[in-house]
């Protein structure tokens, strides 16, 4: 087995982030990537393996790679026990990739799963809603690594690095085992510099300031300020909801489309509710049970509302009117 440790200065993760999703101190995460020579336990194996933490305020890289097949289970037990010195593991897709693999093959060896006690973060994920919204057509990590302006070098793939380390076994060349490392750094760095991307779903969760709102041309037109900045520009168009919600870096504009004068308070729960065409507006079914049956309608995600004035009085309250944004919001992607 060959070890490397590189300590990088790595500067670009705002700690707020994952501290937002993990709840748990930048000092107690770790980030992980496998690298196999296929896509199952049973007839494939784990040839490298690596971590990326921080400790004492810099990051600090270990991978360790199998120069002998023989040699695997020492390569999982010095690996595992790296993994559950953490309190939560981050990765990309790795609960229905990297972690059972990585299960099969200590079971396979008989090597404990240490690291089964510690919480995860699944990138891959939390940013699958907001995939349209980035505009990608796919969500590999290189794609997400592109789109957020951190393109890679090594341009190997997953399946060209097992192509690779099958050569590397047979002729033992060094530089085949450097692409392996450096596309392995390349994944774990990627996914470091991909935690940025989480500033959307902040944002849609609920990470906000109301700064201010004013009604123009019958919409409702607020301005919030996001906890986390967006890294790019975005704008999203919530149809058949009349909403449409744009920004970058710490501003956000959202607008409600008003109709006589009313904003629509969409209701999460519509399998409790009915509605009803005539009032157009939905009820809970405690109450619609003592609708006519030709008056109601189970209602849907999208008629599940009731209608509420968009008085002087709302918008002066600006706590009211941010509790409605942060409900608008909490419905997309």
């Amino acid at each position: 087995m060959i070890s490397r440790v590189n300590y990088m200065d790595l500067s670009l993760t705002d700690e707020k982030i994952l501290e937002i999703f993990s709840k748990i101190s930048a000092e107690r995460l770790i980030f992980f990537d496998i690298e196999t020579t296929g896509l199952s336990w049973k007839n494939a194996m784990v040839f490298l393996i690596g971590v990326l933490y921080k400790r004492d305020g810099r990051w600090k890289m270990e991978q360790w790679f199998l120069d002998d097949p023989s040699a695997e289970k020492e390569l999982l037990v010095r690996s595992c026990s790296a993994l559950a010195e953490g309190s939560c593991l981050i990765h990309y897709n790795g609960k229905q990739f990297d972690l059972p693999f990585l299960k099969g093959r200590c079971q396979v060896l008989g090597v404990p799963c240490a690291w089964e006690a510690c919480s995860q973060m699944d990138l891959y994920q939390i940013l699958r809603p907001y995939q349209k919204l980035f505009g990608l057509e796919h969500l590999r990590l290189a794609d997400l690594e592109g789109y957020l302006g951190f393109p890679r070098s090594s341009g190997l793939s997953g399946r060209k690095c097992a192509s690779v380390y099958r050569k590397y076994v047979l002729e033992k060349q060094s530089a085949q085992a450097g692409l392996l490392f450096d596309h392995n750094r390349e994944d774990l760095t990627g996914l470091l510099h991909g935690i940025r991307a989480l500033a959307y779903p902040a944002l849609f969760s609920g990470h906000f300031h109301l700064e201010a709102c004013q009604v123009v041309q019958d919409t409702l037109s607020c301005t919030l300020r996001p906890d986390i900045p967006l890294p790019k520009p975005f704008s999203l168009d919530c149809h058949p909801r009349p909403w449409v919600i744009s920004g970058s870096g710490q501003q956000v504009r959202a607008d409600f489309a008003l109709e006589n004068g009313r904003l629509k308070m969409y209701h999460p729960d519509h399998k409790d509710h009915y509605y009803l065409p005539k009032e157009d507006m939905a009820v809970h079914k405690s109450v619609g049970a003592y609708v006519d049956r030709a008056h109601r309608v189970q209602a849907t995600a999208l008629t599940c509302y009731t209608w509420f004035p968009c008085s002087l009085e709302f918008m002066r309250d600006l706590e009211r009117v941010e509790v409605y944004v942060r409900h608008c919001l909490a419905l997309h992607p």
